[in-house]
Formats: structure tokens, sequence, C-alpha cells
């Protein structure tokens, strides 16, 4: 008797049609890229709006830490909300929050305003480890690395035509139209995943860990508000002490509850495992180098040669001199996938972290000309495509179709902590450089304070460090190399750790 097989699985082995995977693939690699232009778009707009609202400028980090730390609240819940009820399902309500944080952004009249949307439109970071568990659900075996690449790649996409469209815009018109120009693209793109995608979610009962969720959200939010106000306040003041102390018994609380619960959104089960340890730990410095180096760039390009900056005064040039990051991914992040199938993801992403360190390194001493921060940016464009890419394939390679919701989430949760750290830190110590400046043409008493090229200097230096620690992380724990899951950490069964079931299929 022959064996029967599923129709998804006959045709993923053959090939890819657009009445198979193959259109489910277009159209998350699409949203992959249209999410990471809106999000790197905004980075040569960061100065525009910072003197826009020069009485908030000092919360112009939290434009960028805003998103991000709403996105790790979501994204672990939005990932195992897609493993009780449906990928497809929650995808589009995450994507739906994504277009209505869109909107506010267009409409935002103040630093507040603006921060508050782009906190709502963070529900949309959830949309990632979503779309990577459709993939694991409805890809052959054999294909779900090159899917994975495809979408990972599309990310540099997105950031290629992000860095020079966004820097476009808003030399000629203003950033909010940038978010004008997107959000009914991604409306649209809501309507055509509800009627185009059809998928075979793989769904389980689970309860969600609300009270995880809050307890991370609220440790991090308290540690980022007091890095912001710290130089306001004071390094030693009641307030600020008062933040972090908060901080650390939140985040202490947080590990605690996520020992004794049933369902945690980051499993110490999962923990365990050496390869998703060491891919979320990675994560973590990942993030802070990336979101570190965007958050400072634009304002040290656009800053008076006076005060140690080169002085660029269009939005569309910053764009142009970040763009050979984009470069660089987009050649860079393909091949990581394919060659994570010959020396290991781990070693690939080993190198994606220590090319980054060197990136910052060349930016450190080499920073007086447009030319060498478009070089140094290359360099770490290279390092950032190998990075992301082989993050994703080491997750995918050491979890189990069942738990791969939660721990492609966990990961994505980690680098999103990270880079909502990044710009914050960025921006503390840049604050701890400041000099006077009279602009050209004002009255001697028109003094602005502006970041000296030592500020810049020391949050180089920091992120260099994040990365070279990153690095250390990923040689030592070898993260996916070898790697066999299930003989890796014990099964529920064996440990009696959750309740949930086995995963049961249901069509989306």
């Amino acid at each position: 008797m022959s064996e029967t097989v599923p129709v998804n699985s006959r045709i993923g082995v053959e090939r890819l049609t657009l009445k198979g995977p193959g259109v489910i693939l277009i159209i998350l690699a699409f949203i992959a890229m249209m999410v990471m232009f809106i999000e790197i778009m905004l980075v040569p707009a960061l100065p525009t709006i910072a003197m826009e609202f020069p009485d908030e400028s000092q919360w112009i980090s939290w434009v960028l830490s805003a998103y991000l730390l709403t996105g790790a609240v979501a994204t672990p819940l939005l990932g195992r909300l897609g493993d009780i009820y449906g990928k497809k399902k929650v995808m589009m309500l995450s994507m739906v929050g994504y277009t209505i944080g869109l909107v506010g952004c267009a409409f935002s009249t103040s630093m507040v305003m603006l921060i508050a949307f782009r906190a709502v439109q963070g529900i949309g970071m959830g949309m990632f480890p979503l779309a990577f568990g459709i993939i694991r659900d409805n890809f052959p075996k054999r294909l779900i690395p090159a899917a994975i690449g495809v979408v990972s790649a599309m990310f540099s996409v997105g950031v290629s035509i992000g860095l020079l469209a966004g820097g476009l815009i808003v030399e000629y018109y203003d950033w909010r139209t940038a978010f004008d120009i997107v959000w009914p693209l991604m409306a649209l793109l809501t309507v055509v995943v509800y009627f185009v995608i059809k998928t075979t979610d793989m769904t389980i009962k689970c309860k969600i860990d609300v009270a995880g969720a809050a307890l991370l959200g609220l440790g991090v939010f308290c540690l980022l508000l007091g890095l912001t106000q710290g130089e306001g306040w004071g390094w030693t003041s009641i307030g600020v002490i008062g933040l972090f102390a908060l901080s650390a018994s939140l985040l202490i609380g947080f590990v605690l509850w996520e020992r004794r619960t049933i369902d945690p959104i980051v499993s110490l089960r999962l923990m365990a495992n050496r390869g998703i340890a060491g891919a979320n730990i990675c994560g973590f410095f990942v993030g802070i180098s990336m979101f570190l180096i965007f958050q400072t760039l634009p304002f040290f390009l656009m800053s008076p040669e006076a005060v140690g900056g080169l002085g660029v005064e269009s939005a569309f040039d910053v764009g142009v001199y970040l763009f050979p990051s984009a470069i660089a991914q987009l050649i860079f992040a393909p091949l990581a996938g394919k060659w994570s199938k010959r020396v290991g993801a781990d070693r690939i992403l080993a190198i994606g972290l220590l090319f980054t360190a060197i990136g910052y390194l060349l930016v450190i001493l080499f920073h007086s000309n447009v030319n060498q921060i478009m070089m140094a940016m290359f360099v770490m464009g290279i390092g950032l495509g190998f990075s992301m890419v082989s993050l994703i394939n080491v997750v995918a390679m050491a979890s189990p179709q069942r738990d791969f919701g939660i721990a492609s989430g966990m990961n994505t949760l980690f680098r999103i902590v990270g880079g909502s750290i990044g710009p914050v830190l960025a921006s503390v110590i840049m604050a701890g450089y400041l000099v006077a400046y009279n602009p050209p043409g004002a009255p001697p008493s028109v003094i602005v304070e502006l970041t000296s090229d030592q500020g810049y200097v020391w949050a180089w230096i920091a992120g260099m460090a994040f990365s070279l620690i990153g690095f250390m992380v990923a040689l030592v724990m070898r993260p996916g190399h070898g790697l066999d899951y299930e003989n890796d950490v014990p099964s529920e069964d064996e440990k009696g750790a959750s309740s949930c079931p086995q995963p049961e299929r249901g069509g989306g």
C-alpha cells in the first residue's frame, strides 16, 4: 500500500507554486520588506523630528525605543496567541494594530503623541515570529531554511529602500508624509493576507502569560526611563535610583514568575537548550548594536563641523551615507543562509558579530569624512546581515515544531529588548558630552547644546563592546552547532512542565 502524502508537502517537495507555499512566501516576504522599510525610513528623519519639537527633544530616542519596548511585550504574547488560535488570524490582528499606529503617527502634533502611537505600532513586531511560524507549519522541512532566508533577506531590501526613500521624503516633504504613504499599503496587505493566504496552522491549547509580559515590559520601561532622566534628575537622585531599583525588582520578579508559571513567555525549559539560549543572548547584543548606530550616526552627520560633526544638511544625504549598510545586508544576508548549511549557523553568527564590531572600530578611528563613514557602514552591514539571518536559523534548527512559535518569539523578544536599550543608552552617553554652540547668523545670546565628537566616539565604543561580548558568547556557546533538540532538552512528558497538549492542525 502506498503512503498518502499531504497535498502541501507534495507541492513543496517538487517546487514552490503560486497555488501552494509559494504564494505564502511572496506575501510574507513583501510584508517583511514593508515593515523594515517603515522602520528604517525614520532614521534619516530623527534630527528633523528633534528640531520640530525642541522642548521635547530629550525624548527623541523613544521614537525608536517605544516601538521596540511595546514589541518586546507584544511579540511573545502574539506568538503564543498564534499557537492557540492560529497564526494567520493573530497575524492579521497584529497588522491591524500596526496600521492604526501608522495612521496615528501621520497625524501626530507633539513628541508625546508620536511616541504614543509608535508604541501602538509596536504591536506589529509580533508579525515576524508569526510569519516564521506560518512557514514552519506549511512548508516541507527541507525548504524551511530557504524560505526563512528569503523572508530574512527582504529585511535588507526594506532597509535599502527605507534609508533612501525616507531621506528623500523628509527632504522634499516631511516625516508625516512618509507615514501617509505607507499606512494605506499596510492596510491593503492586511486585506491580501485575509483573502489570499490559505494556511494549515498547528494550534495548541495553552494559557497566555500576561503577568510575565507585564513584569518584563514594566521592568524594561523603568530601566529606560531611569536612563533617560539620569542627566536631568541627577544619577544619584531618589527618582533615578528608585526607578533602577524598581526595574531590578520587576525583572527579578519576572524571572521568578517564569520559573513557576505553566506556560511562560520565556521558557526556562527552552533556555536549557544551548542553541536557543545562545541565540537569545546573542540576539540581545545584536539588538543593542544595531539600534545604537542608527540612533547616533544621523545626528553625527548633521552636527556642525564646529563641534566635530560633518555638517550634512540634507536628510536624503544622510540616507545615502548610511545606504552602504543596506547594500551589504542585501548581498550577504542571502549568503548567510546558504553558508549556514555548510559551516554551521553558529559560526556565521559569530562572524556577523565580529564584523559588526569591526565596523564600529572603523567608525571610531575614521569618521572625518563621509567616505570613511560609508566604508564603516558597509562592513557593519555585512555583520548585521550575517547576524539577523543566522539568529532565526539557529532557533529553527534547535526547536521542535510544537515550540517554534514561542522559541522564535523569545529570540525576537531578546533582540527587541536589546534594541530598545540601544537608542536610549546612546542618548545617555551623548548627553554627557554636550558643548555650547552659537549657530551661524544667530545673535551671540542664542546658544544651543550639541553633542561633541567625543560623545559619539564613546557611544560607538559601547556599541563595539556589546558586539564583542556577543561574539564571545557565540564562540563559547556555539548555538545551533550539532544540536538535537529532543535529546538536549527533556520533553514535556518527562518534565510535566506545561499544560500544552500536542498541536492540532486547523485551516486558516
